[in-house]
């Protein structure tokens, strides 16, 4: 039987995310940085919780939410997935079943509304999440949902409503695990760096400078693949649905997404179908 290991797109063994909670003002500022910088990632929104246009904070106030009107215009970047984040960003394992859908659904439809494309992901409020809550979110037709627990780890999750991050931007491991991670050879699993975080956080602790020390480390390097949570999500789950011939010999892609594929040492794109000689 050969050996295969699933690649990121191009064949490439590494892939870098990050996750930002609660739609503040100052994800503005990370999100340009993303466009610098080449990264991705998913920023997750309350709608319930807009705040009313032209809305002035004190200037001393740290936690700053968006508008509706600046949501649009802000998270509307080619580097960026709108997530769910609960529509009022209650305790979820609080309340009722009930409660729980009509809380992820009409946070779906609210952002589906604005952003005109859908919405499949989440982060859990709080990081509450219960196996009740898991299957609420599945009929809710939610694809993932990332947790609080950081794992220190770079590996992709064994069950995508508990995805699991490596680690939170204030943790004092994160340069660390950076560097590791960046000089690390992944020859057979692929490997993923996932970041999470508020950016009132950065305002707050007056330490914008730990993101901008992260993005200059992990960026422009040619063997990671740099996705939001959805595209991870969507390109593994295309992979997992290759049709393998019983020999082991033929392999065919029912999925619009190309996906690559590791056989022997030697890497494959597969489109449509690829049968070895």
């Amino acid at each position: 039987m050969s050996e295969r290991f699933m690649c990121f797109p191009g064949g490439k063994k590494k892939a870098v995310t990050l996750s930002y909670d609660d739609g503040i003002e100052a994800d503005k500022k990370l999100i340009d940085w993303l466009e610098q910088y080449g990264v991705k990632g998913t920023f997750n929104l309350i709608p319930g919780w807009f705040a009313e246009d032209g809305k002035q904070y004190p200037e001393e106030e740290t936690y700053c939410l968006v508008s509706e009107k600046k949501a649009l215009e802000i998270y509307s970047s080619a580097q960026v997935e709108v997530s769910n984040h609960g529509d009022t960003h209650t305790y979820m394992t609080t309340i009722s079943t009930a409660e729980m859908a009509g809380e992820t659904l009409s946070c779906r439809k609210k952002l589906e509304a604005l952003f005109g494309r859908n919405i499949r992901g989440m982060a859990y409020p709080y990081g509450w999440y219960s196996g009740e809550l898991k299957e609420v979110l599945k009929m809710c037709g939610i694809a993932y949902c990332r947790t609080v627990n950081s794992t220190k780890a770079f590996e992709l999750p064994g069950d995508w409503l508990e995805w699991h991050p490596t680690c939170h931007h204030d943790d004092p491991d994160l340069m660390r695990l950076t560097e590791e991670f960046v000089e690390m050879q992944a020859k057979d699993y692929p490997k993923l760096f996932y970041l999470w975080g508020h950016t009132f956080e950065f305002e707050r602790n007056h330490n914008w400078e730990v993101i901008e020390s992260f993005l200059k480390e992990i960026s422009g390097k040619e063997d990671i693949w740099y996705a939001t949570n959805m595209e991870i999500y969507e390109y593994v789950t295309a992979w997992k649905r290759l049709d393998i011939s019983a020999d082991g010999r033929r392999f065919v892609n029912p999925s619009k997404i190309p996906v690559w594929i590791q056989i022997d040492g030697v890497v494959y794109c597969i489109e449509d179908e690829l049968v070895l000689e």
